[in-house]
């Protein structure tokens, strides 16, 4: 067995190296190549990330590149640290990669998989001794492949999943006990991200490991490799944490360190992971090359063959990595980002190559930047000829796929993070050459409008491209992000509609709440300026005049109604315009109140949770008060309707924020 496993990787490793000698030679004269690969991707890099760092205004990248079964390339741009100027160094500079752990956490998986200890096709129930995952559907539990494929079906969350110290971290288990998401939808029916998943993976690693989990993940992963500046352990080793870069994120044009959520409850979902360009670079090599000292071959094969996706056709799910196509080539990427660091690593296994790329600031472009570079990386070293579009036979009128659709994982939220989809919805119309257009996040990287052509029932590629989309009869839209699914909305449902409630309640309010004070100074100054105090300027003369005078008043004013009666009304006007307020000024500095959303909470996210339920016990109140001056008469008839609009343009503002999650 053991002569068997050496023989299948020494065929890989063979592989490898027989197609990685074409990549490299594109681009550059062949005879140059063949003598030093590294050149010409040395050429592209240089040429390419100093630039990108400077239009996105990121402070420093480290990128690495494997082929033909090692590293070719391994440089470091800009700066680790702004305050000193510290260069970055592909092979001691420590970064946070985030979510590319995801990948560290599914190799454990598959070598307890090798090993007996985890069948990926079991309920996960099995193993777990100190808690038990919700059997919200019987007959239908969540598996290890489920978890490995985001497709066990959990609501969505990410609020207070964050650290801002090591101290502050909770045992893995715990966390995931006290912290477990509905189930919403039954496994393995659709792909959507999921951190919790991934966390509940690693857990099992440390439940049928007997160890926790970043000591196994150090004692089999990293080790065996050579990852020396890697880790899962929150704090971090000494040299390690002396070797991470600082993140930074952009405030008023300047550099400002990214404070907070360093760290987090769930490791195996890429809190806490450090490691650099070299050593992601080895952890690349083996997944190319049979699987190093870490993986069979088999598990190699397994862990990156496609085993779900949300349609066919469409970019799918392996174990961990997730399918992207560029130029007709099949990649497996995995990104991640934290506040201050974003990072990706891509895969093209026919070809044996990977680059990697790890970043210490978010800047201008996000990490939209990571995949400008993965394209642009594949269109140099893995290119081919965009295909003909061809003529199908007949094919369903595109006007039915047309609307508006957000991501399945906003959908699924039950936390403040439900907010994101208000400015970050696709719109899907139909043009009369046949073609659809999307606006919006549809693709991976840069949001743009796309075209695209139907190239059989509905499933579109796009117009002289590669990419893929399909609509499902069940509203899904199944993009080339395998776990980043749309859903097409109802016309109730839509952003716009939304914004456009909000909107016309927020100018009565608004209005209300500084006209309210307004109106009564004005009042208070007319009756100051009244001869005798009288309310209405005129005293009639006599005893029948003033019977007549009586009888005139009784018919021409309202009841005054109790003191205070008006003051609801105002209060929560005042209340609702401060939560729209307290919502601009979270996302006026969102990249600083991110970390605080992780962290679970500060000043501000208790003010954006506050407000909106006082305002909901100030609308009830109003709605009484308002039916009550109807049935007795209170005030004149503009007051009535005041009253009555007032508390109509609260309860809209408030069905809005419910819906994302503001009350509840």
């Amino acid at each position: 067995m053991l002569l068997e496993r050496k023989s299948s990787r020494w065929r890989a490793l063979m592989c490898s190296l027989a197609v990685a000698a074409p990549l490299l030679a594109v681009s550059a004269p062949a005879a140059a190549t063949a003598a030093d690969p590294a050149r010409s991707v040395r050429e592209f890099a240089d040429a390419y990330v100093p630039r990108q760092l400077k239009e996105h205004h990121i402070p420093g990248a480290a990128i690495a590149v494997v082929a033909g079964g090692r590293q070719v390339f391994a440089q470091g741009y800009g700066v680790a640290e702004v305050e000193t100027g510290r260069p970055v160094d592909a092979e001691r500079t420590v970064f946070a990669p985030a979510s590319v752990a995801k990948l560290i956490t599914a190799t454990a998986v598959m070598q307890l998989v090798e090993r007996g200890r985890i069948d990926l096709n079991a309920d996960v129930n099995q193993y777990l001794t100190t808690f038990k995952i919700d059997d919200a559907y019987p007959g239908r539990p969540v598996t290890m492949a489920n978890l490995l494929t985001h497709t066990a079906g959990f609501a969505g969350g990410d609020f207070g999943t964050g650290a801002a110290t090591a101290r502050d971290v909770h045992p893995l288990g715990a966390h995931l006990a006290d912290h477990q998401p509905p189930r919403i939808r039954p496994p393995g029916t659709r792909a959507v991200y999921s951190n919790y998943g991934m966390g509940l993976a690693g857990y099992l690693v440390e439940v049928r490991s007997g160890l926790p989990f970043q000591q196994y993940v150090q004692e089999n992963i990293f080790r065996p490799l050579g990852m020396t500046r890697s880790s899962m352990a929150q704090p971090e080793p000494g040299p390690v944490a002396q070797a991470l870069a600082p993140g930074y994120r952009l405030q008023d044009g300047h550099q400002v360190r990214a404070e907070g959520a360093k760290y987090g409850h769930m490791p195996p979902h890429g809190a806490g992971f450090r490691s650099t360009a070299t050593d992601m670079a080895a952890f690349m090599l083996a997944q190319l090359t049979g699987g190093g000292r870490i993986l069979s071959p088999d598990s190699v094969r397994l862990m990156q063959s496609r085993h779900f996706g949300n349609a066919e056709g469409t970019a799918g799910m392996g174990y961990g990595f997730q399918e992207y196509t560029r130029n007709g080539r099949r990649l497996l990427v995995h990104r991640g980002n934290i506040p201050g660091y974003f990072a990706i690593m891509a895969l093209i296994p026919d070809r044996g190559i990977g680059v990697y790329a790890s970043y210490n600031g978010i800047g201008k472009g996000g990490p939209d930047s990571a995949w400008s570079l993965v394209n642009a990386f594949a269109d140099r070293f893995a290119p081919a000829p965009a295909p003909a579009d061809g003529t199908p036979g007949p094919l369903p009128d595109i006007a039915q796929y047309t609307g508006t659709y957000r991501t399945a994982l906003a959908a699924d939220m039950t936390d403040l993070g439900k907010l994101s989809s208000l400015t970050s919805t696709v719109t899907v119309s139909a043009g009369g050459d046949g073609l659809l257009t999307t606006t919006g996040a549809v693709a991976l990287g840069p949001t743009e409008s796309r075209q695209w052509t139907q190239i059989a029932p509905a499933l579109f590629r796009e117009k002289n491209g590669y990419r893929t989309i399909r609509f499902r009869p069940d509203g899904l839209l199944a993009t080339e992000n395998p776990a980043g699914p749309l859903e097409r909305l109802a016309w109730y449902q839509s952003p716009t509609v939304h914004l456009g409630v909000l909107g016309v309640s927020l100018t009565v309010l608004l209005l209300s709440a500084v006209g309210g004070p307004l109106a009564h100074a004005v009042r208070l100054a007319r009756r100051r300026r009244r001869p005798g105090g009288s309310s209405d300027g005129s005293a009639p003369a006599g005893a029948f005049g003033a019977a007549a005078g009586a009888g005139r008043a009784a018919r021409r004013r309202p009841v005054r109604g109790p003191r205070l009666a008006g003051l609801p009304a105002w209060i929560t006007a005042v209340l609702v315009t401060a939560s729209a307020g307290s919502l601009v000024a979270m996302f006026a500095d969102f990249d600083a109140n991110q970390a605080e959303f992780f962290l679970g909470g500060s000043p501000l996210f208790t003010t954006i949770t506050t407000l909106p339920v006082l305002a909901a016990a100030g609308a009830g109140v109003t709605l009484v008060t308002a039916g009550l001056a109807w049935v007795k008469g209170w005030w004149t008839l503009a007051g009535r309707v005041h009253c009555t609009v007032v508390v109509l343009a609260a309860l809209a503002y408030l069905s809005v924020a419910a819906a994302y999650n503001l009350i509840g």
